[in-house]
């Protein structure tokens, strides 16, 4: 009878786990956490912080003065009797203090970015193009200034990510988000604006993607099997249970938080520090008496050096024209402030190229001046 028990006995089959696209559930259990962490890090800063903050901006363009070119958030007061340390350390200050929920969004979500692609290695491709309009799609709506996009960009590239990618996404995110276009048209003549996103459509849709086929080309091309890495490879083994991968993205997140912020923090710190000095030390009611190629040299050489909040460059620019500053100045302004800085300057210089560091700069300069001769075609 023992016998005859033992061999009904069938054994239990191992239950068979849910799969998503053919795959295991569990193989996702990251992607969850991570969007989850996205979810919540957007709402807290476009909900309740940035798109609040940009409408602000848009209501009140016209009805406020331009107290700074790189500041519009005021924590030290800096009186007309101010001496000159006394004015580079208010501008200091309010600069970190302006740029402080900013960035604080760009090292989270970079963070967050460089962990997805640790998890989930990207499929950017080949097509540099198609790269560069992916980075735009995401950068639009970002809604953070070019200094606070270098966090994201950073993620973006330690991820292993494409450089057009991260190009497109710092230069996009200050220029073509919806309400920065609208207060651009709404508060300058419509020329300026058909020049601004000109320059902005030539800049990512041509220049960009040029930029990196030419730096490509002098450089040995990476293996095709590792660029088109699957997303999610077949061969994973996906056992973790989700409290063992929540705690295992947490860790990676901490780790990429804590490295972002050990390198985007000097970057703030010195990006601060120069351009307070910077603005106070040139002469901009003097350069804007007479329109020269000098002047319009020197301005361009300076703005895009300059560290912005976003819109800031917009409210300059309005400013300058309702206080009677010629156009090609104005246009240098609405162009060159929010484009570039010293702080993406740095960053590219540290974690790409020298060369491409420097060379953006020049090349902002040369576009902000073609941006200023053009407008003068039309006053």
């Amino acid at each position: 009878m023992d016998i005859v028990f033992s061999s009904t006995q069938a054994a239990i089959p191992e239950r068979q786990p849910y799969r998503i696209f053919g795959k295991d559930i569990r193989c996702f259990y990251p992607l969850f956490v991570i969007a989850l962490g996205a979810i919540l890090i957007l709402s807290v800063f476009w909900m309740g912080s940035r798109y609040p903050a940009l409408i602000h901006k848009a209501h009140d363009i016209g009805h406020i003065a331009v107290t700074s070119f790189i500041w519009n958030s005021e924590l030290v007061a800096i009186p007309a009797t101010a001496s000159f340390l006394e004015k580079v350390w208010g501008n200091f200050a309010n600069w970190l203090w302006t740029m402080k929920i900013g960035m604080s969004f760009g090292l989270v979500m970079g963070a967050l970015l460089h962990t997805v692609f640790k998890f989930y290695p990207p499929t950017f491709g080949q097509n540099i193009y198609l790269n560069t309009l992916k980075g735009i799609i995401v950068g639009a709506p970002a809604g953070v200034c070019v200094n606070c996009a270098v966090p994201v960009a950073c993620g973006i590239n330690r991820g292993k990510a494409n450089l057009e990618s991260a190009l497109s996404f710092m230069f996009s995110s200050p220029t073509l988000n919806v309400i920065v276009i609208s207060i651009v048209f709404s508060a300058l003549p419509i020329k300026y604006g058909i020049i601004q996103y000109g320059l902005i459509g030539l800049l990512l849709l041509g220049l960009v993607p040029l930029i990196v086929y030419v730096m490509n080309k002098s450089k040995v091309v990476e293996d095709d099997l590792e660029v088109s890495a699957c997303a999610i490879p077949l061969d994973q083994e996906c056992n973790k249970t989700m409290l063992q991968a929540a705690t295992e993205v947490m860790k990676e997140y901490g780790k990429n938080l804590w490295s972002l912020i050990k390198a985007a923090v000097p970057m703030m710190i010195l990006a601060a520090a120069i351009s307070a000095v910077v603005v106070e030390l040139v002469p901009f009611q003097a350069i804007f008496s007479e329109v020269t190629f000098t002047g319009l040299l020197l301005t361009a050489l300076v703005s895009v050096f300059l560290p912005v909040p976003i819109a800031l460059d917009v409210i300059a620019a309005h400013y300058m024209y309702t206080q009677g500053v010629p156009a090609p100045y104005v246009m240098v302004l609405l162009f060159t402030l929010g484009t570039y800085s010293i702080l993406p300057m740095i960053f590219l210089w540290q974690e790409v190229s020298k060369k491409l560091s420097i060379g953006l700069y020049a090349m902002f300069v040369v576009l902000g001046l073609v941006a200023a001769y053009t407008i003068s075609l039309f006053v």
